[in-house]
C-alpha cells in the first residue's frame, strides 16, 4: 500500500515539474520577446535620429565638395602647390 503511495506522488511530481517547466518557458519567452521589441525600438530610434542628423548636414558636404572639386580644377590637380613647411630639428641635451 505504501509502495503505491510512493509511485503516485512520484508520477504526481513529475507531472508537476513538467508543467512548471512548461510555465517557465513561456515566461521566458514573453521576457525574451520584450527584450527584443526594446532593443528593436532604441535601434529604430537612433537609425531615425541619425538619418535627420545626415540630411542636416547634407549641404554642408555638397558645399565643400563643390570647393574641393573647383580647387583641384583650378589649380590643375597639382598636388606641390602647396609649400612644404620646413621642420626644425631639436638638438639633444647631453
Amino acid at each position: 500500500m505504501a509502495s503505491k503511495r510512493r509511485v503516485k506522488a512520484k508520477r504526481a511530481g513529475k507531472a508537476a515539474a513538467k508543467e512548471a517547466g512548461s510555465v517557465v518557458a513561456e515566461a521566458l519567452g514573453a521576457a525574451a520577446a520584450t527584450a527584443a521589441e526594446v532593443v528593436l525600438t532604441r535601434v529604430a530610434k537612433n537609425m531615425a535620429s541619425g538619418a535627420k542628423k545626415v540630411e542636416q548636414k547634407t549641404p554642408a558636404v555638397k558645399k565643400a565638395a563643390k570647393r574641393t572639386a573647383k580647387k583641384a580644377v583650378t589649380s590643375g590637380g597639382k598636388k606641390g602647390a602647396r609649400r612644404k613647411k620646413k621642420t626644425r630639428r631639436r638638438k639633444k641635451k647631453r
